[in-house]
């Protein structure tokens, strides 16, 4: 995205992090146009004028049903894609699911998984996800806020 003076500006985009009584994480499934699926943590882009909270709170109950609460934040992340120049600044939120309807909603391809530590570490492909997941096991001892270069 260009500012004013045509210079390239990042997206901004909030992120939720939701676990279950069991334990496990919540991930949408994406189906790419080349038939290869991806996960991802649910969020969407912040639109000009719009509180990074109602997004958080829209683009989870459009992707998956679910009304969710942020609690905490988890951190700010920054991710760069080299290959296309999208620069993305993520907000990422620790929520509470305030509802569990019977069955998620399928969007398209879209759909959402829930998803276990050891089911995490086996399908991770995304630097910038496995981090965030690293952190909130870390958020859960400490309370502590993350970012992408602290250790």
């Amino acid at each position: 995205m260009k500012d004013k003076d045509h210079q390239l500006q990042p997206l901004n985009r909030v992120t939720a992090i939701c676990n279950n009584s069991h334990n496990e994480i919540l991930f949408l499934r994406i189906q790419e146009p080349e038939k290869r699926e991806t996960l991802c943590l649910p969020g969407d882009l912040v639109r000009y004028g719009e509180l990074i909270e109602e997004t958080l709170r829209q683009s989870i109950l459009r992707q998956t049903t679910l009304c969710v609460e942020p609690i905490d934040i988890l951190g700010i992340y920054s991710n760069f894609d080299s290959l296309n120049g999208t620069h993305i600044i993520e907000s990422v939120f620790v929520c509470i699911i305030t509802n569990y309807p019977e069955k998620g909603l399928q969007l398209g391809s879209n759909q959402y998984v829930w998803m276990n530590r050891e089911q995490i570490d086996e399908n991770m492909t995304g630097i910038n996800v496995f981090k965030i997941v690293k952190d909130y096991y870390s958020w859960r001892n400490q309370k502590s806020t993350y970012w992408n270069t602290k250790i």
